[in-house]
C-alpha cells in the first residue's frame, strides 16, 4: 500500500537501550528527535536528484522527496507494486537501488532510490521544453525551473546560478503565477504533464 509523505514510525531503536558511539560514549543525536528528524530527513532526501523513498519490510512508503512524491501523484499503485516487487527480490531488471536502515542487526525498512536513465534526462529536457513554451518562461525562469523540478532548494538554486536566493524567490512566484500554481510539488507535476 502506498502512503503520502508522513512521519518515520518509531525512533529506530529498541526501548530500554541507548545508542553508543565507538568510543562507548552516548552521542549527541539530540537534533535528530522529533521534528528535527523530519527536516533532517526531507533535506537529506530532497538533496537527491532521484526520486527516493524510505519503505518499510513490506514496501509501504513512509517518506518520500519532491520528486518520488510527484511519482505517487501520478502513479502510486505502479509504483508501490515496483517497490514491493523490488524488495521481495524479483527476478527481473529492478529499476530501484535498495538500501537497507538497519535497526541494531535487523533491516527495518529501505531507502529506495529509483536509478536514473539516460533516457530520463531526455524526456526531463523535453518535458521542460514543453513547459517552458506553454507558460512563456524566460531563458533564466527555464533554468531555474530545472533546478527547481530537480530538487535543489531556493539556496542551491541560487548558488548553481551565481544569483541571490531573493531573484530565485522572484523568479519562482513568477514560474508559479503562469503555471497556475501555489507550490513546488504542484509545479513539478505540471512540469512532468505533455
Amino acid at each position: 500500500m502506498v502512503g503520502r509523505s508522513r512521519a518515520v514510525k518509531g525512533g529506530g531503536r529498541r526501548s530500554g537501550q541507548a545508542p553508543r558511539t565507538a568510543t562507548g560514549a552516548p552521542p549527541d543525536d539530540s537534533h535528530l528527535r522529533g521534528v528535527g528528524a523530519l527536516s533532517v530527513l526531507d533535506t537529506a532526501l530532497n538533496a537527491l536528484d532521484a526520486p527516493a523513498f524510505v519503505v518499510d519490510l513490506g514496501g509501504e512508503v513512509l517518506h518520500a522527496n519532491t520528486n518520488a512524491q510527484v511519482l505517487l501523484d501520478r502513479d502510486g499503485a505502479r509504483v508501490a507494486l515496483s517497490l514491493s516487487q523490488a524488495i521481495a527480490g524479483a527476478p527481473r531488471d529492478s529499476v530501484w537501488d535498495l538500501m537497507p536502515l538497519r535497526g541494531s542487526e535487523q533491516p527495518r525498512g529501505f531507502l529506495a532510490i529509483l536509478r536514473s536513465a539516460r533516457h530520463q534526462v531526455v524526456v526531463f529536457d523535453d518535458l521542460l521544453r514543453g513547459a517552458s513554451r506553454r507558460w512563456h518562461l524566460t531563458a533564466r525562469q527555464t533554468e531555474v525551473l530545472r533546478w527547481v523540478a530537480q530538487g535543489l532548494t531556493n539556496v542551491s538554486v541560487a548558488e548553481t546560478l551565481g544569483i541571490s536566493e531573493r531573484t530565485v524567490e522572484f523568479h519562482l512566484k513568477i514560474i508559479f503565477d503562469k503555471a497556475g500554481v501555489d507550490n513546488r510539488a504542484t509545479l513539478i507535476a505540471k512540469v512532468m504533464e505533455r
